[in-house]
């Protein structure tokens, strides 16, 4: 239980918080479309991409704390969530608040209320979260505050690799692809038995985007970069080839990708007839399983007698700063937010270390904030997610159909033989440009 200083301290820091910004976003002059009220009461609509089941304990934890306003939380799904708001806003019935994933959130990022620097300064934000949160930074302001990250991880069969001798798993790429042959069996019929690792594929593994986001990352591509005058999403994945017109880096990335499901390279350990990778991992033939932090539970559930332990993302050889995908979330208000005030006191609040404490172990994933990563974790699993959020990095997607599908493509165009990886990373960046 936090002393009564310290519950002063975070009042008053809430309070100026609050302030600060209803200053800023004038609603202390009576912006149209807002509660013109400067003291937070009544209710505030939150709508996220979180299960409403878990959510709720927060909920009511919450609205028992008697901060003079209550909040109320709807899921909605992450596919559907961009048209729910849409229709919402047509019909004047916008939420007050959103939570949202970094996946979707550069849809409707023109209805978020961005806090001004003035407010909430950048240097604020990049000390207090994790490296990968600035992806809700803009030259304005900050489109959320971010609360928690699910990170690309590692989980490994233990008793696969026992049985090749393997005192430690492989760490980085280079060691994974020299391991398949060890880990990889096959039938009389030369059909796969077991496999060292689901990669190369689209259909049948799990997260492909999210994977093949990690490769493109650890090149050093940002994926997608944002014009700073325009504001208007660009593609990236050429940048970075040589003057002389060599190999693109992403392309050596997606390469090595599609490599795993090419029967005639010496890392092939997958192809599109076996069952989707996390199925394959839970019956107990494939080495390694890439997924989410979020998954342990789901992992543990579906096969309680599977000898299995998790790790950090495998990373390129020699590599300086560890790199992996994260799904990061944040909670903003909307321009629309019928009860505006009340809706910067409830981010503010659940932003808060406090706040943040509280969802990230109520969902059992890491925190975004840096001084909520320092507490020593005693769960072995959540210890490596902790680690992994530090790793973890997004790239603001403007339209999340869009690019799987153009993911989709470039993968299916390589393996079919097509395109080549370089042709294929050309196509796919002009596709975009065209799509946005």
């Amino acid at each position: 239980m936090k002393s009564s200083f310290q519950t002063i301290i975070i009042g008053t820091f809430l309070t100026a918080f609050i302030v600060a910004v209803i200053a800023f976003s004038g609603i202390l002059g009576g912006s149209s479309g807002a509660s013109t009220s400067s003291v937070p009461e009544g209710e505030v609509i939150i709508w996220g991409v979180l299960p409403s089941e878990t959510m709720q304990a927060y909920v009511t934890d919450f609205n028992s704390n008697g901060y003079g306003y209550t909040i109320q939380y709807e899921e909605h799904s992450p596919e559907t969530f961009y048209q729910d708001l849409i229709m919402a806003l047509a019909n004047n019935g916008s939420p007050d608040v959103v939570m949202y994933s970094s996946e979707i959130f550069s849809q409707f990022k023109d209805k978020l209320y961005t806090i001004p620097y003035q407010a909430y300064t950048e240097r604020t934000f990049r000390d207090t979260n994790v490296d990968g949160a600035q992806v809700f930074l803009t030259k304005d302001g900050v489109l959320g505050l971010p609360i928690v990250v699910d990170p690309m991880v590692v989980y490994y069969n233990k008793d696969i690799l026992a049985a090749q001798n393997f005192v430690v798993p492989p760490r980085n790429w280079n060691t994974l692809a020299r391991s398949v042959p060890l880990l990889t069996k096959r039938t009389a019929q030369n059909t796969l038995a077991q496999s060292a690792v689901a990669l190369g594929e689209v259909d049948n593994v799990m997260h492909f985007r999210d994977i093949l986001s990690t490769l493109f990352l650890q090149t050093g591509s940002s994926i997608v970069g944002i014009d700073p005058v325009t504001g208007v999403a660009l593609s990236t994945l050429t940048n970075g080839g040589s003057l002389d017109g060599g190999t693109l880096p992403t392309a050596d990335a997606l390469t090595f990708y599609t490599g795993f499901a090419n029967p005639t390279s010496g890392s092939y350990s997958w192809n599109r007839t076996l069952p989707n990778s996390l199925q394959q991992f839970l019956s107990g033939k494939t080495a390694f399983y890439i997924g989410r932090a979020s998954e342990l539970f789901g992992i543990q559930d579906q096969n309680p007698n599977l000898n299995f332990d998790v790790m950090e993302m495998f990373q390129p050889e020699n590599a300086t700063r560890s790199i992996t995908y994260g799904s990061f979330v944040a909670v903003g208000v909307m321009k629309a937010a019928p009860n505006f005030t009340a809706a910067y006191a409830a981010v503010s609040t659940m932003a808060s270390a406090e706040g943040v404490d509280a969802l990230s172990k109520r969902f059992s994933l890491p925190p975004v904030r840096r001084d909520l990563l320092l507490v020593a974790q005693q769960n072995p699993y959540l210890s490596v997610f902790f680690k992994a959020a530090l790793s973890a990095f997004t790239w603001p997607d403007p339209n999340i159909a869009t690019t799987n599908r153009l993911f989709r493509a470039m993968i299916q165009d390589v393996n079919s033989g097509k395109s080549n990886a370089q042709t294929a990373i050309y196509e796919a960046a002009r596709d975009f440009q065209t799509s946005n």
